[in-house]
């Protein structure tokens, strides 16, 4: 059922073109059947939709000021923990200033600060003297990435053989990242470029093309199993947290794809046992792409509330033979927040929750915030596919209203309409929010791990400090 877009007072209200991205839960059931997989950078693909889904993979409406960033910015978020390798932004140095932070924390990043001269006169000689002086400052680096952005992009010079130039004088090698932002819809295309990067030119380096993994490879110690997570962007110590739950059941984490992947650790990835997808729209790609390569599964898991925290262990479990090992960690770590968990519920039952993320956090932690008795009202994506926007209506009641891409006048209509008791989303939802009178949590999140059980027990905590704040007091 489509959103009714008639205003709720003057002034407010949907675009009549963006109707499509308004779906409201029914009654029905989706039908079943394989979810397809969408192209590599989505581009302008518009992949059949369920009339119980909103419209997704689609372009900005233009005019609409999107809460999207662009590819580049979207590969910068998978790439930028790769801490052996040189960052070079190529391209004006705004780009540089824009991709330095990401999550709340700053990396070293390069640029060739592109200016007008360049771009008449060509940016490859450039670009050559930025790498050779890159490699001069951090002459350890195992090689560099060139994140190729809008400016030399429109250009269409030979940027491959600079890189091969600068191969040859450095010894090292140098890979091109070619994002810029008008190669997709969303920073969703700068993910899949990042994943198709990575298994072309860091996975599996070293190993003979063609070797496919036996029951007698493994990378584990002592009898540990071994697994890598991909996906996992470790903030606020996330992937601590996860770690340890794994460790507890005997499973060692090789590589954290997004997180803690030098490049020297990504060449012994492909031995890992299982690849643990944590968020799909980042992740499923390059899980994807490493079981075709190395015959490697995988298995989409969510440690993000106690009941996706307990399914996920022990789904991890039977595919790696430690059923026992799992269920003496999940006995050990839900014990002690447990009467925590009981309290906030009967703190928080019944409030109205409006939520809004980037992409595959829609479906995990929708669960989350249920089972702290909130209901959610409206759940929102920046650029999620297919299978998040399923996965979320496989857990929201009837009525709930699922939404995609929506830029701040719709925010604002929703608030109105919703009138919810809290609103949780990124940075650039969040003071629309508070200024409209609505407890914010921010997610991803400033302060502590939300992961696991005792994120679990985080995050309960954050929501009542974010609703009990004494200013709401001022004006209710």
């Amino acid at each position: 059922m489509v959103l009714d877009t008639r205003p709720s007072h003057a002034g407010a209200g949907m675009h009549p073109a963006r109707e499509a991205h308004f779906c409201r839960k029914g009654q029905a059931t989706l039908a079943a059947g394989p979810v397809p997989r969408e192209a590599r950078c989505g581009l302008f693909a518009e992949p059949p939709v369920s009339p119980e889904l909103p419209a997704h993979n689609r372009p900005t409406l233009p005019g609409m000021v999107s809460q999207r960033s662009c590819p580049y910015y979207g590969a910068r978020w998978a790439l930028a923990p790769i801490p052996d390798l040189i960052h070079l932004v190529h391209g004006p140095v705004g780009c540089a200033f824009y991709g330095q932070t990401v999550r709340s924390q700053e990396y070293q990043l390069f640029s060739t600060d592109l200016a007008e001269k360049e771009v008449i006169f060509g940016t490859g000689e450039k670009l050559y003297r930025c790498l050779l002086e890159a490699f001069a400052v951090r002459p350890g680096a195992r090689g560099a990435l060139v994140y190729v952005t809008c400016t030399p992009g429109f250009l269409g010079e030979d940027l491959e053989a600079t890189c091969r130039r600068a191969e040859k004088a450095t010894g090292k090698r140098v890979v091109l990242v070619e994002c810029p932002g008008f190669c997709g819809s969303s920073q969703a295309a700068g993910h899949d470029i990042a994943a198709e990067v990575l298994l072309t030119h860091f996975i599996g380096a070293g190993l003979f093309e063609g070797v496919r993994r036996t029951a007698a490879d493994g990378v584990g110690h002592s009898g540990e199993s071994a697994v890598n997570l991909v996906g996992e962007f470790n903030v606020r110590g996330d992937l601590d947290v996860i770690r340890s739950l794994l460790a507890q059941a005997g499973i060692t984490v090789v590589c954290a794809f997004n997180a803690d992947a030098p490049a020297g650790r990504m060449a012994t990835a492909p031995l890992a046992d299982l690849n643990l997808v944590h968020c799909r729209r980042t992740g499923l790609a390059l899980a994807q792409g490493m079981q075709a390569k190395f015959d490697q599964p995988y298995l989409q898991v969510s440690f993000y509330g106690p009941g996706n925290v307990t399914a996920s262990l022990r789904e991890i479990g039977a595919a790696l033979g430690r059923e026992r090992e799992v269920e003496a960690v999940i006995a050990a770590e839900t014990p002690a927040g447990e009467k925590f968990w009981r309290q906030a519920r009967r703190r928080l039952e019944g409030g109205r929750a409006l939520l809004f993320f980037g992409g595959s956090r829609l479906g995990s932690m929708v669960g989350a915030f249920q089972e702290l008795g909130l209901e959610v009202v409206v759940a929102g994506s920046q650029f999620g596919r297919r299978d998040d926007y399923t996965w979320a209506w496989e857990q929201v009641a009837p009525g709930t209203l699922l939404v995609d891409d929506a830029n701040e006048g719709e925010i604002e209509f929703l608030l109105e309409r919703y009138r919810p008791h809290l609103a949780v989303g990124g940075t650039k939802e969040r003071y629309l929010c508070l200024k409209s009178g609505v407890p914010f949590l921010v997610f991803p999140q400033e302060g502590s791990p939300y992961a696991g059980y005792r994120g679990f027990t985080n995050l309960a905590r954050d929501i009542i400090k974010a609703l009990a704040a004494p200013v709401w007091r001022l004006i209710r």
